[in-house]
């Protein structure tokens, strides 16, 4: 009898949902590729092990291939039914570390690697088309236009940059213009939309995913401490206001909404575990007791979504990390303890 089934070693990084059907596939540090069924079942569907590890993976706009990048600069793309190989390539020695389809027909698969570039393939004909320069730092996240004409990149630098699809290059567009462009997705950590989801106090890859529901309403975030969070789209101004959940024990590496925004499903890194979260509509929430540290209501009392940014505010994880003890602490300590006189004090 099987009670657990999942990853292992490493962290899980990689998490991408299906655009029809409620599965989702993860790809980890420890070579393997997982599918997951989303329905009250809960289980693992099918399981492939992998040359790498992998840390992106995402499903083609059909929902007929899955393409997975892995750590030696690798990808592949292969068939989400089966899990056979389609066709593999290798163009990059760094970590291949978010890897998305053009929407529409995917005609185009743009491959974003730790060594700042951002490669651009024609799935058709197999073959390499583009290339994106210009980063500064690593590639974190990107999302396609509904055209399929450009990309958004953000880097570990806290950069937002801007590329034309197919051939790469790069292109400068003013935030407000930036609001007006239609999003086939929208997993960026950065740009004036969502500025508030940045605490007071924090380094650059503190937010570490992102992702918004189709309505464009609800912008999921993981963060470093292991909450998942909940911001009102836009989330203009700095400090925005939010709700807060805790199930991870560690750092959430990535959110993705399910295709229809029913379900929200997180994965940790270092707790190698995959999270579901059931998200109702204001107004239509059931009444019942919930594990999360969370608010749900805004009432005076509980101070609802400002009590939660005020609590984050007020929190200094340094300081609080340094004063937990790792083990309780028995006796006297050495300097106060009283010491035997010598002989010559005798």
């Amino acid at each position: 009898t099987v009670f657990f089934q999942g990853h292992m070693e490493g962290e899980v990084w990689g998490l991408a949902t299906h655009p029809h059907l409620p599965i989702c596939a993860t790809v980890s540090d420890d070579k393997t590729l997982r599918i997951w069924d989303l329905s009250p079942s809960h289980c693992m569907l099918a399981v492939r092990k992998l040359k790498k590890g992998g840390r992106c993976c995402c499903f083609s706009p059909d929902g007929k291939a899955l393409a997975v990048g892995l750590n030696d600069g690798s990808f592949l793309i292969v068939n989400a039914d089966t899990l056979e190989d389609l066709v593999s390539f290798q163009h990059r020695k760094d970590v291949i570390s978010e890897i998305r389809f053009s929407p529409g027909a995917g005609k185009y698969l743009a491959v974003a690697s730790c060594d700042n570039f951002v490669d651009i393939y024609n799935v058709m004909s197999s073959k390499r088309v583009g290339i994106c320069k210009g980063a500064s730092s690593y590639i974190t996240h990107m999302d396609w236009d509904i055209r399929g004409k450009l990309l958004q990149v953000n880097t570990g630098a806290k950069e937002q940059l801007f590329f034309e699809a197919p051939r790469g290059k790069k292109q400068t567009i003013p935030s407000l213009e930036v609001e007006k462009i239609g999003w086939a997705s929208w997993t960026s950590v950065l740009g004036s939309c969502c500025e508030g989801i940045w605490p007071i106090i924090g380094e650059v890859t503190d937010v570490t995913a992102s992702c918004l529901t189709s309505d464009s309403k609800v912008l999921a975030t993981g963060d470093d401490f292991g909450f998942v969070k909940l911001f009102r789209y836009p989330a203009k101004g700095k400090f925005g206001k939010f709700k807060r959940y805790v199930a991870h024990s560690t750092h959430v590496t990535n959110v993705r909404w399910m295709y229809d925004d029913s379900l929200l499903v997180t994965v940790g890194g270092a707790d190698t575990s995959l999270m579901l979260w059931t998200y109702e509509m204001e107004g239509h929430r059931d009444s019942r007791q919930c594990d999360s540290e969370e608010s749900d209501l805004d009432s005076e009392e509980d101070g609802g979504y400002d009590s939660d940014v005020t609590r984050e505010n007020e929190i200094n994880y340094t300081i609080k990390a340094l004063s937990t003890n790792i083990r309780p602490m028995f006796g006297i300590k050495p300097h106060l303890q009283q010491k035997e006189p010598t002989l010559d004090e005798r």
